[in-house]
């Protein structure tokens, strides 16, 4: 086929396929399929790792190829030349559309010369699975080195619990040595969450007299020795807990917490 031909043939499968006919667009595809074949691989090599970097294959581009031909056929003008140079305007520009996803940034490389890329940043991030040291087989990948926020809070848990269940275990000790009614009514009181009046009446006391008995108890275990030796690490421990902007965004200001706190136990009472 020579190429005035080619041209005429041209023309007419874009018109047809302009208008909606898919057999017309195969026909077109099938024509310049060679065309689109030569360009694709004056291009590739070229640019192959930002084609590899975007995760662009070669049967990726063919099938940008037919989209290239879809737009060339619909936007095509015989009186501005031939097709298949009006074709090659289209791989060039299914190329980066399919490079940047819609999203273009320009870049200089080391000799200064311009480029467009995608701006997604999926398509200029690295693996997980690469090794952290390249030249070590045996090395650890850098997804198997990220922290894992899950872990550390899940082991923060765990050190929590053993802490509390070693302080229980002393203040138990100590309310066991203090008179019956006082070691009752700290645990009604802060072990079961009970207010004064429901604390009198499983103790069979008035709200006054329980919170008298409470107060002598609670001297008690200020006074203990070896709760004493608690207070520094519950302090340095636990008193950074909830001051983060997570705990403020979502429970509001350590000073705002603190006042819920007290108002609640005034109201218990």
């Amino acid at each position: 086929m020579s190429a005035a031909e080619q041209q005429a043939t041209n023309i007419a499968l874009a018109q047809l396929a302009a208008s909606g006919n898919s057999f017309a667009l195969g026909q077109l595809w099938e024509l310049n399929k060679g065309l689109l074949h030569t360009l694709f691989w004056k291009w590739y090599p070229s640019h192959k790792d930002l084609a590899d970097a975007h995760g662009m294959t070669a049967d990726d581009f063919e099938q940008e190829g037919f989209f290239a031909v879809e737009y060339a056929a619909k936007t095509y003008d015989p009186a501005r030349g031939a097709f298949t140079t009006w074709l090659s305007q289209a791989m060039r520009r299914q190329i980066s559309l399919a490079m940047s996803n819609g999203h273009r940034r320009s870049f200089a490389d080391s000799d200064g010369n311009i480029h467009t890329t995608s701006a997604d940043p999926l398509n200029h991030c690295s693996s997980l699975d690469i090794k952290a040291n390249p030249e070590n087989p045996e090395s650890s990948t850098i997804g198997e080195l990220q922290p894992d926020p899950t872990a550390e809070q899940a082991f923060a848990d765990a050190e929590t619990r053993l802490f509390n269940a070693e302080l229980r275990q002393v203040i138990d000790d100590v309310l066991d040595r203090c008179d019956p009614s006082e070691g009752a009514s700290i645990r009604h009181r802060y072990y079961s969450g009970l207010s004064l009046a429901a604390t009198g009446e499983k103790m069979g006391l008035t709200a006054s007299q329980v919170r008298t008995v409470e107060g002598r108890a609670l001297r008690k275990l200020r006074s203990d020795a070896r709760l004493n030796r608690w207070h520094d690490a519950v302090i340095a421990g636990e008193s950074w807990r909830g001051t983060g902007l997570s705990a403020w965004q979502n429970g509001g200001s350590v000073e705002e917490r603190a006042i819920e706190w007290v108002e609640k136990l005034e109201s218990s009472r």
